[in-house]
């Protein structure tokens, strides 16, 4: 009898140590699972692995302006130019994004270039006043764009505009309004740009790769993010999700992968921005948490215009020269409601000491109306 109650006992012990095992090598299953295939355990989002994962922490990079170019596309029919023999020939494409009227072309003392529009020529423009001033100052915290806080600041602008005697102070007028073009056209090489917004507190990048569904190519993208590196407990994989819509499957996955295949077309430039998508914008590892906040934007690539820009003005005014563009655009095609394609003629003078002054009648007071 106690035999048989010893051997028992110890079946009893195989039976409970084979259960321990399971129970053990089932959490150990569905804590892989939960990392490396969290689309098993999620049916509200699509999953994308993300490939070459790396996390640095940057900081703001500033540039020496060397030369510098202010271009005015004018798209009316009114004022264009009855001779063209003069005009350069090339083409534009309108996007329908905003009301894109003039742009800076920058080339700094590195011999790299940036080139970002900005805001409206004149005040008069038939735009609200609302969406002219949203595009005129161009703020984000991460993106193209200028420093709202230093662009839009009385003092800046008295200082600047320094460097142009009998240049009318715009602050001495009853409920005075500054824009970006008081501040851009009196840049002179040798001011400094530097990024500002989220940089300027300290930001992580994310930089990773996707496969594009169709194509299987690999695609490098960076996404910014405030929360530092990755913890030494977090061993999760990472992926990119995007929301599922059950209601309209096949439209969410056309939506997707104009996300991906954007990254040969670069329709906006260098990023994938949600506030011109109607695709949630893609989160890296998502399902760590809300701990991890990132910026609703996604770039290509490592760019100085990544991050809004602010000036210092290390220039001397006596090192004044800029080239003003003047671009006539005559409509050539329609490949969509949104996307037109123009051809482009431009005239480009040259201003620096010698005529400062016909730049200041020509130019400034004339943009200043």
């Amino acid at each position: 009898m106690i035999k048989k109650f010893c051997r028992y006992c110890k079946k009893l012990k195989i039976i409970l140590a084979l259960l321990l095992m399971a129970c053990i090598g089932l959490l150990l299953f569905n804590g892989y699972n939960r990392a490396y295939k969290p689309y098993l355990y999620d049916k509200s989002n699509y999953y994308y692995k993300a490939y070459h994962y790396k996390v640095k922490k940057i900081t703001s990079q500033k540039k020496i302006v060397k030369d510098i170019e202010i271009e005015l596309l004018h798209f009316g029919k009114d004022d264009f130019p009855h001779d063209l023999s003069t005009y350069k020939l090339s083409h534009y494409i309108d996007k329908g994004i905003d009301p894109r009227r003039l742009f800076l072309h920058i080339t700094f003392t590195d011999n790299t270039n940036m080139t970002l529009p900005f805001g409206q020529v004149t005040s008069n423009e038939n735009h609200y006043e609302e969406y002219q001033n949203y595009f005129d100052h161009k703020v984000f915290e991460v993106g193209p764009g200028f420093d709202k806080e230093w662009f839009s600041n009385a003092e800046n602008y008295r200082q600047i505009i320094q460097r142009f005697p009998g240049l009318h102070d715009k602050t001495m007028d009853a409920d005075f309004e500054l824009y970006l073009r008081d501040f851009l056209f009196l840049i002179v090489p040798g001011d400094t740009l530097y990024q500002t917004g989220a940089v300027k507190d300290g930001v992580s990048e994310y930089n990773f790769q996707l496969k594009n569904p169709k194509s299987g190519k690999m695609q490098r993208y960076i996404i910014y993010g405030n929360e530092g590196d990755i913890p030494i407990w977090d061993w999760q994989a990472p992926f990119v999700t995007f929301d599922k819509d059950d209601a309209n499957k096949e439209r969410t996955k056309e939506r997707i992968q104009d996300f991906f295949d954007d990254y040969d077309i670069r329709e906006y430039g260098n990023l994938w921005d949600e506030r011109y998508n109607i695709t949630t914008f893609p989160r890296l590892n998502s399902f760590r948490g809300d701990g991890y906040n990132f910026y609703k934007m996604v770039f290509y690539s490592d760019e100085f215009t990544n991050f809004p820009l602010s000036l210092d003005l290390t220039g001397k005014s006596e090192n004044f020269k800029i080239t003003i563009t003047d671009s006539y655009l005559e409509e050539e095609s329609r490949i969509t409601k949104d996307e037109i394609h123009y051809l482009k003629y431009s005239k480009s003078k040259t201003y620096d000491s010698s005529n400062k002054e016909a730049y200041i009648n020509d130019i400034l007071n004339y943009h200043a109306k």
